[in-house]
């Protein structure tokens, strides 16, 4: 089965394009510290995450939220979910790994992402990415802490295995 294509081009299909062209860019910018597999793993698990809240919470009984501009789903949510959405962990976990802090500066080090995480959604919001009928912007701070929680202890269970080995461009 085909997606559809958005009913009408507007600003948040270019958001979404953005956005996503802006962290793949990042992503190849800044120095990498997880191993292959680890992003491959942590990517999956994001993906999921993504799928499983839209199939769960913003569908009937509850549907406290839509995205882009309909509550069915098109190309645009396809690129939200398996592109877009993903990045944000994968930038958790890949800078939790320079340091590594623990205790009180790993919390803060949670908050300081969730809070980017929020900031990034209601922008989001902004340009109709979401549109919440229900849900409510401290309710994403508390699932980014946890969600970014689970991705930093994943990637250190994976990383023991599958240690970063880190090679040189000759």
């Amino acid at each position: 089965m085909m997606l559809p294509l958005p009913q009408k081009f507007d600003m948040n299909e270019i958001f979404i394009i953005c956005s996503t062209v802006l962290l793949f860019a990042l992503m190849f910018i800044w120095p990498r510290r997880l191993s292959a597999v680890t992003i491959t793993v942590i990517w999956t698990f994001n993906v999921f995450l993504a799928l499983l809240a839209d199939i769960t919470i913003s569908v009937k009984p509850y549907e406290l939220y839509f995205t882009i501009d309909h509550k069915t789903h098109e190309l645009f949510d396809v690129i939200l979910h398996f592109a877009t959405y993903p990045a944000l962990p994968y930038f958790v976990v890949n800078f939790y790994q320079f340091n590594k802090p623990k205790g009180l500066k790993c919390f803060l080090y949670l908050i300081l992402w969730a809070v980017l995480a929020i900031t990034s959604e209601w922008i989001s919001v902004k340009f109709h990415v979401f549109t919440y009928t229900g849900w409510k912007l401290y309710l994403s701070f508390l699932v980014y802490l946890v969600v970014f929680a689970v991705n930093i202890w994943l990637a250190g269970f994976i990383e023991r295995r599958h240690p970063y080995k880190r090679t040189s461009v000759g």
